[in-house]
């Protein structure tokens, strides 16, 4: 059973280059935290932690190692209702609207 559901998505596009491709050449395990999410009645699971890492995964050409956030992050988010959720990750965005991983489209 897949962690993601429905798209990879994320409101941050910074990378710093240099950081992507040491970890490319250096790194063999790639660990990306990530969280399923309904974003006004869509599936979706939001790339949370681990950018570089993910961008190192694929220019290394292997697939990231996807994992659930940290517990205290459920802990808090489990507490809340879905409408609270949904209301928390649409208003609280990086330094970007959220777009897709893949393809990079908002």
């Amino acid at each position: 059973m897949s962690i993601i559901k429905g798209q990879l998505i994320s409101s941050q596009r910074y990378l710093n280059m240099s950081i992507v491709n040491e970890r490319a050449t250096r790194f063999k395990r790639f660990i990306v935290n990530v969280h399923p999410v309904v974003l006004r009645g869509v599936q979706y699971t939001i790339l949370m932690d681990g950018h570089h890492n993910y961008a190192a995964a694929k220019l290394a050409g292997v697939e990231p190692d996807y994992r659930p956030v940290a517990k205290k992050l459920m802990k808090i988010i489990g507490g809340m209702s879905e409408r609270e959720q949904e209301a928390l990750f649409i208003n609280n965005v990086t330094d970007s609207d959220y777009y897709y991983v893949e393809t990079g489209e908002a």
